[in-house]
């Protein structure tokens, strides 16, 4: 199955930490090696000579298999190879002005991804820890043509390096994306996407119930296993909000919850309940205006979160396996 998401970041000078020294994701990692390598895909596509297109197209597909059809047919949406007109779509792709200008800027900015790597060997450490037996997936990079900023299957995550050039980018302003999501497209955040991205795949929606609390208990197991990876990293940066965004959350997150009931929206299967809550968005329609987008995921973090404390015996796996919402709802006695 391959999924992919929209991820978009900002300064970590900004971001506000939590955490505290009794943080029981915390655990030993010393022992355990995860050693990666970032296949640079990117560079590989942009040396291609142009004048020998198809016998190079065969070589990136010699070389980079599995992921060249998925960035052919998902990524950049251009088909097979074997497709008629594939060879003058792709050289429409790479002599477009926009996007080669954009690779140029990206290679300079991505030049060296060591230290993308160290601290993505860090997650894989975690992921290891608490999954032994399960095989880990290798990392690609590429240019997306300003789409996917993440893809993952069972087998690699990929990361659209185009969609982390920084707030300020002149590419972002001009395609008009908004601030509230441009601010978000930073370097900083690739390493709590590859995450979470992780996660999708131990994590599996169960739409037998569909209602928005379903939504925001499957988002919650989403972002505590984010948490269980990245144990010290800041939540404003696993989640995408400012400081002042979580400060917002934290001093209404009871007035949030008792709306969410008072207006029964917490069991409505009404899909534009779900999206207010769940839904990129400058700020969340039910509240105020400085309350951020998807607050209903940042509820469901706070639920399993509290699940997870009040059931000391419940591991990280138990929680992966446990698909009924209502159950970790009232086990986790959440009452903000």
């Amino acid at each position: 199955m391959i999924r992919y998401f929209f991820t978009l970041f900002f300064s970590l000078s900004f971001l506000g930490f939590t955490g505290c020294n009794n943080n029981p994701l915390r655990v030993d990692i010393s022992g355990i090696e995860a050693d990666i390598t970032i296949n640079r895909f990117d560079l590989a596509l942009y040396n291609i000579q142009m004048d020998s297109l198809m016998s190079e197209v065969q070589k990136l597909e010699n070389e980079f298999g599995k992921f060249f059809d998925l960035y052919n047919q998902k990524i950049i949406s251009i088909g097979s190879p074997s497709d008629e007109g594939y060879e003058e779509y792709l050289t429409a792709f790479l002599t477009d002005f926009t996007i080669l200008e954009t690779y140029k800027e990206t290679n300079t900015l991505f030049k060296d991804l060591r230290w993308l790597e160290k601290e993505l060997e860090e997650v894989l450490q975690y992921y290891k820890y608490y999954f032994p037996d399960q095989d880990v997936p290798e990392f690609y990079s590429y240019i997306s043509g300003f789409n996917q900023s993440v893809v993952v299957t069972e087998d690699f995550i990929g990361i659209g390096l185009d969609k982390y050039l920084g707030e300020k980018h002149a590419m972002y302003e001009a395609l008009q994306i908004p601030k509230y999501l441009r601010y978000k497209m930073q370097k900083g955040k690739i390493v709590s996407d590859c995450a979470y991205a992780l996660g999708t795949r131990e994590i599996i929606y169960n739409d037998s119930i569909d209602n928005l609390l379903s939504h925001m208990i499957h988002e919650g197991k989403l972002m505590y296993f984010t948490d269980a990876m990245l144990p010290d990293v800041p939540d404003s940066v696993k989640i995408g909000y400012t400081t002042e965004h979580i400060k917002w959350c934290n001093k209404y997150e009871k007035d949030m919850w008792t709306y969410m009931i008072e207006k029964k929206h917490l069991f409505s299967t009404d899909l534009m309940v779900v999206k207010r809550y769940i839904d990129e968005s400058p700020f969340t329609k039910s509240f105020s205006a400085e309350s951020p987008g998807r607050t209903g995921i940042w509820i469901g973090w706070q639920i399993v979160r509290n699940y997870m404390k009040n059931n000391p015996d419940v591991s990280l796996q138990d929680l992966i396996e446990n698909s009924n919402y209502q159950e970790i709802l009232n086990k986790s006695k959440y009452n903000p």
